[in-house]
């Protein structure tokens, strides 16, 4: 069973000092000059938090001219984050500091690599492996949900295996970045959300027309990834970010045959359950009942992956996302000028 960082933590809460004057916390922390990730606006680097017996974590340093919204942003890591660390299959910050430019957070070091990296490398996913995979990633929607928290970008590149030889459902929620910290802990699900944000072709249409969106436009983006999974394929023909959107809300989801070849119609069922109009689809919690995941689960053989040649013409650009949309992207009215055609 995996080492549950998490609980290691709950033997106290950790306060935090607001402002600047938090920068005296980077001292609890040595620095490496391993880069694990970069974007536009943050990187990630390990480090060694000492208040910690030396654990390796990784830090993830933002640059605050990146954050448009910075209440939230502080009700996200210093709110959010601590209502949900406790699940081991998501990657919530862990302790966090600021200096006068920069926010430091520090996350559980995840080494296996992102789950649509596994996809790419081996190939299209067994049945029973996607199975074993939705089970985990609707369970970790489920629990974000009870806490108020909508993630807004879920997709394969948004889950990380714990480490390179991790079990094909040892997946681990990362990317809270644009995720909605709300006041409703309830399983209610009011459609009262407006701000724009997510990965056009794994976003629920309603993201983008602003009509309201609520917790269960999470499990658009779960049904996308598991169509991936299933077909190496994108479900989506468009390239173009206006054109993709416009297309993902028509929701006419074909499944070929040379990619589905061996696929159940109960597996088809399942996407399209997760890919409904909002009024329709389920809640994560819901989701979990679908036929499909209670029927039996084969054990897996030792490879759980289909070699990527039995699968015809699949190319990695085909379950390659484009970027994250964001509240303040240069799209932003645009897509909301497309409300009136888009159907949600």
């Amino acid at each position: 069973m995996p080492f549950d960082l998490y609980s290691w933590f709950s033997g106290g809460h950790h306060n935090h000092e607001e402002g600047p004057h938090s920068t005296h916390k980077k001292k609890e922390y040595t620095f490496d000059n391993h880069v694990i990730g970069q974007g536009g606006y943050s990187k990630v680097i390990k480090a060694h938090w000492k208040a910690r017996d030396g654990m390796v974590v990784a830090m993830k340093v933002v640059r605050k001219e990146a954050i448009k919204d910075r209440e939230a942003y502080l009700r996200l890591i210093d709110s959010g984050f601590p209502r949900i660390r406790s699940h081991p299959n998501i990657c919530a910050g862990l302790d966090w500091f600021e200096s006068t430019h920069k926010f430091y957070i520090a996350f559980p070091l995840l080494t296996g690599g992102e789950l649509l990296e596994r996809l790419n490398t081996r190939g299209r996913f067994t049945e029973d492996a996607v199975k074993k995979v939705m089970i985990v990633m609707l369970d970790t929607l489920a629990f974000i949900h009870s806490h108020g928290i909508i993630h807004r970008d879920i997709k394969p590149d948004n889950f990380l295996y714990r480490t390179p030889d991790a079990e094909v459902d040892d997946i681990v929620l990362i990317d809270f970045g644009i995720s909605k910290v709300l006041d409703n802990q309830s399983e209610d699900d009011p459609k009262d959300q407006f701000e724009l944000g997510g990965t056009p072709g794994y976003a629920a249409p309603e993201v983008f027309c602003g009509t309201g969106y609520g917790k269960n436009s999470d499990l658009f983006g779960a049904g996308v990834t598991a169509y991936n999974l299933l077909s190496s394929w994108s479900p989506w023909e468009s390239t173009d970010t206006v054109a993709l959107i416009q297309e993902t809300a028509q929701t006419n989801i074909n499944f070929p045959p040379g990619p589905f070849e061996g696929v159940s119609e109960q597996a088809k069922a399942f996407i399209r359950h997760l890919m409904q109009p909002p009024n329709r689809r389920p809640s994560a919690k819901k989701a979990l009942q679908h036929v499909w995941l209670a029927g039996p689960v084969e054990p897996l053989d030792q490879e759980h992956i289909l070699e990527p040649h039995e699968v015809e013409d699949t190319e990695i650009p085909t379950v390659a996302p484009p970027a994250t949309i964001r509240p303040h992207h240069p799209l932003a009215k645009q897509l909301t000028a497309l409300s009136p055609d888009i159907k949600a």
